[in-house]
């Protein structure tokens, strides 16, 4: 709730008319206030991306997606950043034990070269003696959640830091959640176990994601289903004129039952 109160405020400083949405002219006025910039075509190109109701405005909803998106970018640009200082300059792409007892120096903590092999070890998933940036990006999100500095997730520490970020788990979900994942039996996620979960959560935002996509295509008159008609009016929207001669080919290439429609699992065909 505190969250989205905070994207309605965003939302107000953007919205110039009080409308209640957002246009691309006043897209782009707001942004050029806080030292951004861009394009009129950008703009209009931006919104018609994420406006879900076709109406060439940003909604709350469609502006909280654009907010999160734009969080989500600021914490990967942050995790590459840190990445490449602990990076080695001879093994670009790795970290290795001298790169990261290097780093550690730097930063006034002293540690032999068998135990940066050992801290790396903890977190290198194809054994190779190195960390690569999946491998460290798993191990910067372990140690959020990993209250204790033990190593491992229990169901407590899952609760609390989904707590903190917004999210909420009772007790006996955390607890099944784990049991789930927990390879070994000791009650705990490890390392392992967390990037299962975190790799099975990318999936499930992919999948969402499809969703949405084929909401927007979807035919008003045949819910559940693309069709010419439909996909015209879309791809319209999106200023790529197509007759309904070419949205019927269009069409055709994945539409694996003949029906002359594409039902959502035709359409994640296509879109791989």
């Amino acid at each position: 709730m505190r969250m989205n109160t905070e994207f309605e405020r965003v939302l107000k400083y953007f919205d110039e008319d009080g409308d209640g949405k957002i246009s691309p002219c006043e897209l782009r006025n707001r942004l050029g206030m806080i030292g951004g910039e861009l394009l009129a075509k950008d703009a209009e190109k931006l919104i018609e991306e994420l406006d879900s109701d076709g109406d060439g405005f940003l909604s709350l909803e469609d502006f909280v997606k654009l907010m999160e998106a734009a969080g989500e970018d600021e914490k990967l640009k942050d995790l590459e950043e840190a990445f490449e200082m602990y990076n080695d300059t001879e093994m670009f792409g790795f970290i290795t034990p001298k790169s990261l007892q290097r780093m550690l120096g730097r930063l006034g903590e002293s540690k032999s070269m068998e135990q940066c092999t050992t801290m790396i070890g903890h977190f290198d998933l194809n054994g190779d003696g190195l960390l690569c940036f999946d491998e460290f990006r798993f191990e910067r999100v372990l140690k959020y959640f990993d209250e204790d500095g033990d190593g491992k997730i229990s169901p407590c520490e899952l609760r609390n830091r989904l707590g903190m970020i917004g999210g909420e788990l009772l007790s006996k979900d955390a607890e099944k959640l784990i049991e789930e994942l927990d390879s070994d039996g000791d009650g705990f996620l490890s390392l392992e176990d967390f990037v299962k979960l975190m790799e099975a959560a990318g999936e499930d935002e992919k999948l969402k994601d499809l969703e949405e996509a084929f909401e927007m295509y979807n035919d008003t008159e045949m819910f559940g289903f693309i069709t010419p008609k439909s996909l015209q009016r879309m791809l319209g929207r999106l200023g790529e004129s197509k007759s309904m001669e070419q949205c019927t080919t269009m069409i055709g290439h994945f539409d694996l039952n003949g029906d002359g429609l594409l039902c959502f699992d035709e359409f994640r065909v296509m879109m791989q």
